[in-house]
């Protein structure tokens, strides 16, 4: 007879059931040991736990504490083997051999043949003009937050929007007139462009959507994430909030510095910073008129500003058309810049990667820097540079979790490969490389429900959420410095000023006139209790008007409050009282006769 096939009795559910129920009471063996870390080997619950009687609550909370300690061990390890934090690990940057070696030296071509071929892939260069073809450049671009799609825009009306990674293109357009900056929205849907007058936005398909006529040649433009705001700053020297979710103009601030072509923006505290040709850099949030902060940082035009994300927006750098590059400690601008040094040429931009590696456009080179070395004044070797023959570069931009630099310039658009630019490690509820149209709607939703008011915008974000002490300090000073005067008045029954009505206080005070009288009063009953009849019960108003309960309970509660716009308006009536007694006291100039007067003194009937 053939061998059958022995059928096992229990389902494969049930005997997974029972193998967990196995595992939680034996121990762990040896060759399973590797993957635990060692510290929870043979570890014991705390004392406190053996007073329980029960003994299933006991072995569960046991069992509970420490599968909690095991996954705070992994959670750890994990955390240092992928954000560089094991001794000795690197964060993928360019190695050397021996100390004659320069990183520098390393050329394009030789990093395309030692990376991966999807990899090597990732450094190209669009040529968007040539002899035959006039260049419509020099060119602007602009990564997504995920860093998957890519939006360029040449100075002569050539705006294009793609995936750079699959090479699928989104849109492709000629305005025909000047485009001056770019600027992706909250996702690759939408973006902005600052063309010769207005300011419009376009969809995916290069439909225009909006014509933000209220932004005037602007310059430059950064848009605000988590609060859906679009900053921009132009010629006419307005720094303007717009707000994308509800087409709201948020605020428009006079910087009074004339033309400006450089902002940035720090990741941190959404606070945004200029460069102005006078050598200014400027904060500025939308809560305040005037700039947050304002330093001299070099004796000529800024030309480049970037805030370092890798340190939480705390280092800032800046370039200037003297020929300077500055390095600042946002916390102490004060003191002056951590670093400087002159470079060959004025640097036309300036950008920090998410890993901290400082970009510089100059001259005809793009050269980058590690700035974890050492401080100091000496220009420090560069780690990467790239030369770029009859073209200069204009803008640097670093790519999301890549390490790729996009270089925008006068031909069109080059992407060169830095190792250790951008950060390996992505959270997929900020920003998703991967996301799907699905997941790209409820990203969407999430983030207009999450949306944080621009109110909240402060150069220190510590000060959020806590309580302004000052205010109410000022406040109790004021009504104990008023309660405690001796030349406040008070009423012949001995009531405070302060329980008065408005009719008593006037005339208390020797003001109460005819004009004041026909103010509309408080109703005394509120606020002299003490006058009424004893023995008396009045009756309870119960309208919902003027004399309602809740109003007379406010208008009690409003009476002792020291409010500044009430002295301010209880003034301008006493002046403009003043005024009307002073033009009533002088008699008019005697009116000449007009020929008119016949008409009106003689009035008979009509025939």
């Amino acid at each position: 007879m053939p061998n059958r096939q022995r059928q096992s009795k229990h389902s494969d559910e049930a005997l997974q059931r029972q193998s967990d129920s196995i595992a939680r009471s034996t121990r762990i063996p040896v060759s399973l040991q590797q993957s635990t870390p060692t510290d929870t080997l043979g570890m014991r619950p705390p004392k406190s736990l053996s007073k329980i009687k029960d003994k299933k609550l006991r072995s569960e909370l046991s069992r509970q504490y420490i599968s909690r300690k095991r996954a705070e061990k992994h959670a750890k390890l994990a955390n240092e083997y992928l954000h560089g934090g094991v001794p000795g690990e690197d964060a993928g940057m360019i190695e050397v051999e021996n100390d004659m070696e320069r990183t520098a030296r390393v050329t394009q071509a030789q990093i395309q043949d030692e990376v991966g071929v999807d990899t090597a892939r990732k450094s190209f260069e669009l040529k968007l003009g040539g002899k035959d073809t006039p260049s419509l450049g020099p060119y602007r671009c602009e990564y997504t937050r995920n860093g998957r799609h890519l939006l360029l825009g040449g100075r002569k009306g050539h705006l294009a929007a793609f995936d750079w990674q699959s090479g699928k293109l989104s849109c492709e357009i000629q305005v025909r007139e000047t485009v001056r900056d770019v600027c992706w929205l909250h996702n690759n849907t939408f973006f902005a462009a600052a063309q010769k007058k207005y300011t419009y936005i376009y969809d995916q398909n290069g439909i225009e959507i909006h014509r933000l006529k209220d932004h005037i040649e602007v310059q430059r433009m950064e848009f605000l994430p988590y609060h859906f705001l679009l900053a921009t700053i132009g010629k006419p020297g307005y720094l303007k909030y717009q707000d994308t979710s509800t087409g709201v103009m948020v605020a428009s601030h006079r910087t009074g510095l004339g033309s400006c072509a450089t902002m940035a923006q720090n990741p941190l505290t959404a606070v945004i910073n200029l460069g102005h040709a006078n050598g200014t850099v400027t904060m500025w949030t939308p809560n305040l008129s005037t700039p947050a902060l304002k330093m001299l940082a070099h004796h000529g035009p800024v030309t480049g500003l970037s805030v370092d994300a890798h340190r939480a927006g705390r280092e800032m750098v800046t370039s200037g058309l003297d020929g300077t590059i500055k390095v600042w400690d946002t916390r102490m601008l004060g003191r002056g810049p951590r670093r400087e040094w002159v470079s060959r040429r004025a640097a036309s931009d300036v950008q920090y990667s998410q890993r901290g590696l400082l970009g510089v456009a100059w001259g005809n080179h793009v050269s980058l820097y590690n700035t974890e070395a050492e401080l100091g004044n000496a220009p420090p070797g560069p780690y990467l540079t790239h030369g770029m023959p009859q073209c200069a570069p204009l803008q640097l931009r670093f790519c999301p979790f890549e390490d790729v630099l996009g270089v925008g310039h006068a031909n069109g658009f080059t992407s060169l490969l830095v190792p250790g630019a951008g950060e390996p490690n992505f959270d997929t509820s900020e920003a998703d490389p991967f996301e799907t149209k699905t997941r790209r709607r409820e990203r969407e939703v999430h983030s207009l429900l999450d949306k944080i008011q621009p109110d909240m915008i402060t150069l220190d974000p510590d000060s959020m959420g806590q309580l302004d002490t000052r205010a109410s300090h000022e406040a109790q000073s004021v009504a104990a410095s008023i309660s405690n005067s001796s030349s406040v008045p008070k009423a012949a029954d001995g009531t405070p000023y302060s329980r008065l009505s408005r009719a008593q206080r006037l005339k208390l005070d020797g003001t109460l006139d005819d004009e004041a009288s026909a103010l509309p009063e408080e109703n005394e009953d509120d606020a002299a209790p003490a006058t009424a009849a004893k023995g008396v019960k009045k009756e309870k108003n119960k309208a919902r008007g003027r004399n309602s309960a809740m109003k007379k309970y406010l208008r009690k509660k409003r009476q002792n409050v020291v409010d500044a716009n009430t002295i301010a308006l209880r003034e301008k009536y006493q002046r403009e009282k003043a005024r009307r007694r002073k033009e009533q006291a002088t008699p008019s100039p005697p009116r000449e006769p007009s020929a008119l007067d016949v008409f009106a003194r003689v009035k008979g009937p009509r025939s």
